[in-house]
């Protein structure tokens, strides 16, 4: 008997010999394989079926020949034959039926094994493939770890041979290197040579040349100089040149700072004294940048020429032609250019300085420093003598001021005073009207035509009182909104604390206007006024605004804790007490000590 058990990717064949069993397990079969099973499976059912039919056909011929031995004896009675034939008639359908109830028995049971077969064959193929797959996964992991080991092992031999390369080429290219430098240092002290015997041939000539034009350059700087009055010492560099043209001379400090036009006098002592051609006044102009003798601090100085304007004048023409001249510490150094308006700025030349010891002898300094001290002392008395004479001045225009500010300020004083006055009354009488309470903590707003203006107030907390919030977790109200329809032409809003209740901190009022009304065509701006009273100090603030401006911050103060405050109104008290029954004279002595 064979049977096919299909379950998963495998397809197991039972083969039952006697008491023996034995799987069979494959893999995903073809078609002839299936065929060949289809055709030995419909063979199986034939052959079973043709038994059955066989043993019912033979009864039937047996049947047949008993009534043909009947027929041939005449006509007997039939109806005991029919009862035999109807007895073993029911005799065979009741055992067909029974075959055919154990046979269902028998594929049931034979199912029933067959299902238990192929869970138990299903369940260790699982089983079976779980292990092949965890055997698989581990020998992935281990070839992937050895891959991996021995792709470092490859990376690291390749970075070392790549590094051997690289040092080989690197010294390659070294020794190329070095065998160019000695070829070209040998073609340059041939080239030297050259131009050192061309030098010597041209150098008596030009020598002689340069002599002549730097003693004529000399010439026209003193004389420019002198002409402009200008200082001359053994640290001294001078700008010259031959047109209307601005150009400005620039020197670096040692200290980074730098000297020029706008910034003539510096802190390491230099000073530019000349600045010729801001107007085009002169065709021979210098400029002049000169320290104290031997006061001119050491270290490095950088020298730039600026072609700062063009002018105009007699058609002054570019490119422009100049020479700087620079003493530093005793040795004179000329140098020549030219420059166009537009250019950048030009790096001339550059210095460094020796201490002032190493540049002049102790004679020298110390001569140049009583020449400089005599010149300091007459500087400083005649600045003594113009400072005393503005400070009289001054103090005779201060006290002339001063009583005419007292006069003024008295005078705004009591138009203040009037002011708030009439304020204070006027707001009183629109609180009353209201019935707006008060307090020792209260501010209003008050205005003077049918526009809608808000007042706004930050509390300590950051809780803002308006119209919107008309009562506050910290104890303020507004109790009087003003204008929210065009009713009064002299409105007031009022936001006001318990007496004593107001919590310490400090509030900010704010002024809102929240809408332009066009009853009897009220205008913008319009004007207000903002009273606060901070714990018994009366405010007054005064402002102007319109509809659409943003909210406007009219007043900020600041106030103590409730406690604190009646502590000092009862100080106050008691210190009034005292003064009226004259055991206090109202000094603060005892307080002082």
């Amino acid at each position: 008997m064979i049977h096919i058990l299909t379950k998963f990717q495998y397809h197991p064949i039972l083969i039952a010999d006697g008491n023996k069993s034995q799987f069979i397990l494959g893999p995903h079969m073809d078609l002839v394989s299936w065929l060949m099973i289809g055709l030995l499976g419909g063979a199986f059912l034939f052959g079973i079926w043709f038994m059955l039919v066989r043993k019912d056909d033979r009864a039937s011929r047996s049947m047949t020949i008993q009534r043909q031995d009947l027929t041939r004896r005449g006509s007997p009675d039939f109806s005991k034959a029919h009862n035999e034939f109807d007895r073993k008639l029911a005799e065979i359908e009741r055992h067909l039926a029974s075959k055919r109830r154990d046979e269902r028995a028998v594929l049931l049971a034979e199912e029933e094994a067959r299902k238990s077969l192929a869970d138990a064959a299903a369940k260790k193929l699982i089983d079976e493939e779980k292990s092949r797959l965890a055997d698989e996964e581990a020998e992935e992991a281990r070839l992937k770890a050895e891959y991996e080991a021995q792709r470092e092992a490859e990376l690291e031999e390749a970075r070392k041979l790549a590094e051997e390369r690289e040092a080989e080429r690197l010294a390659e290219e070294k020794r190329l290197a070095e065998e160019r430098e000695i070829e070209r240092q040998q073609d340059l002290e041939e080239a030297e040579v050259v131009r050192q015997a061309e030098i010597e041939a041209l150098e008596e000539s030009e020598e002689l040349e340069a002599q002549m034009a730097s003693e004529q350059a000399e010439r026209d700087l003193l004389n420019r100089l002198e002409r402009e009055g200008a200082k001359s010492s053994e640290v001294q560099v001078s700008l010259m040149w031959d047109n209307y043209n601005d150009l400005d001379l620039h020197v670096l400090c040692p200290s980074g700072e730098r000297i020029h036009g706008g910034n003539k006098t510096s802190e390491c002592g230099g000073e530019l004294d000349v600045d010729a051609n801001v107007r085009p006044e002169t065709k021979k102009p210098v400029e002049n940048i000169v320290w104290p003798d031997f006061k001119a601090p050491p270290g490095d100085y950088k020298v730039y020429v600026h072609h700062y304007k063009k002018h105009n004048k007699r058609r002054s023409k570019d490119p422009t032609k100049f020479r700087v001249v620079c003493n530093t510490g005793g040795t004179v150094a000329h140098y020549e250019s030219e420059l166009s308006h537009g250019d950048p700025i030009m790096l001339v030349c550059e210095f460094t300085l020796d201490a002032p010891e190493e540049r002049g002898t102790e004679e020298e300094i110390e001569k140049s420093s009583m020449e400089e001290e005599t010149e300091k002392i007459a500087e400083e008395e005649r600045l003594a003598t113009e400072l005393e004479e503005t400070r009289q001045i001054e103090l005779a225009e201060a006290e002339e001021q001063r009583l005419a500010e007292i006069v003024e300020n008295e005078a705004a004083e009591l138009e203040s005073i009037k002011a708030t006055q009439e304020a204070m009354k006027e707001l009183k009488e629109r609180l009353e009207r209201e019935g707006a309470k008060s307090s020792d903590v209260q501010i209003s707003l008050i205005w003077n035509n049918y526009n809608d203006l808000d007042l706004h107030v930050v509390c300590p907390s950051g809780e803002r009182i308006h119209g919107g919030n008309r009562e506050s977790a910290c104890g303020g109200e507004l109790d009087v909104d003003a204008n929210v329809r065009p009713e009064s032409k002299k409105p007031v809003e009022n936001v006001v604390w318990p007496e004593g209740k107001a919590p310490g901190g400090t509030y900010k009022a704010y002024v809102h206007h929240y809408k332009k009304h066009k009853k009897r065509r009220s205008k913008d701006p319009t004007s207000f006024k903002v009273i606060c009273n901070a714990g018994g100090e009366i405010k007054e603030f005064e402002g102007m605004i319109s509809s659409g401006d943003a909210i406007m911050l009219i007043s900020e103060f600041t106030i103590d804790d409730p406690e604190k405050r009646a502590a000092q109104a009862a100080e106050a008290k008691a210190k009034l007490a005292a003064l009226e029954s004259g055991e206090w004279d109202g000094s603060d002595s005892d307080e002082d000590q």
